[in-house]
């Protein structure tokens, strides 16, 4: 655990402003601690009944990772050092599946060392729409079994914008959603209550206000279904319709913690505490 202080930097310190941010505290995420930091250290140190010092040291952390657990979400693009890995990841989502065929390469070796190291952790599938609903419920559900354990969090499904070989694929892939928004709405509510069916979870959805909102607006059938968005901003993010909250928030998709350099790591906070989390 690294103990912070007025003049430190990095994405440690971005994690600590994130939370102090999210329980109420003042306080702007930009990954430099310095007297507006400092300040609202204090201060929630002062409302936990911690000492005042304005350093994140070892109690002020425990309460943190307690009141505003975060994680982070991986794939193959990602290199993880996990002996070396920021104790202040408690949870990790990892891509499992995308599409009717394809299948992360690092999941398996990575899943190793998640359970080893203790972490809620769970599996998602990137959802592809000129694929059958079946054929993807099928690619992801080859992984579960390897993936069932006490740890584990709800599988996810992640519903945005698709993406193809060029910039005309892509443009193509997207346009056939405006085209298509019933067989679409069809594929995602399929592959929910399939993988839900199977795994007796009720799988998360993952999406950004603008693709939801642009393609699927007036959709509300899956207020049921915890959401995790993304957006990178200071404030706490606007919601698609059809929810009236989020559970997780993917904040950052550039960091880097110890453990993960390379400036292109997602970070998620969770939407209440550890023990909401793990009740999840």
């Amino acid at each position: 655990m690294s103990t912070l202080q007025n003049g430190s930097s990095g994405g440690e310190v971005t994690m600590l402003q994130r939370a102090l941010s999210l329980l109420g505290y003042s306080c702007t995420v930009d990954g430099s601690f310095g007297p507006g930091t400092q300040t609202a250290v204090e201060q929630f140190q002062t409302a936990e009944g911690l000492s005042a010092d304005g350093v994140a040291g070892t109690n002020t952390w425990a309460k943190l990772d307690y009141l505003a657990p975060q994680g982070m979400d991986i794939s193959h693009f990602n290199t993880i050092n996990w002996g070396g890995l920021s104790t202040h990841i408690q949870f990790v989502f990892h891509k499992y599946s995308q599409g009717a065929t394809y299948k992360d390469p690092t999941f398996s070796t990575n899943l190793a060392s998640i359970k080893q190291k203790g972490l809620l952790y769970s599996a998602y599938h990137f959802l592809t729409f000129q694929d059958s609903a079946q054929s993807q419920i099928d690619n992801f559900m080859a992984c579960w079994s390897s993936v069932e354990g006490g740890n584990v969090l709800p599988p996810v499904l992640d519903v945005e914008w698709q993406v193809g070989g060029n910039d005309a694929d892509t443009n193509q892939l997207n346009d056939y959603i405006t085209n298509n928004p019933n067989t679409c709405l069809q594929i995602i509510t399929d592959w929910i209550n399939g993988v839900a069916s199977q795994t007796g979870r009720t799988p998360i959805i993952y999406t950004a206000k603008s693709f939801w909102n642009e393609y699927f607006s007036g959709i509300s059938q899956f207020a049921s279904n915890p959401l995790w968005i993304p957006a990178y901003q200071q404030s706490p993010p606007g919601l698609p319709q059809g929810w009236n909250s989020y559970a997780l928030w993917q904040y950052s998709e550039n960091a880097s913690i110890p453990g993960v350099g390379g400036g292109s790591l997602d970070l998620d906070i969770f939407n209440g505490n550890l023990d909401a989390l793990k009740a999840l």
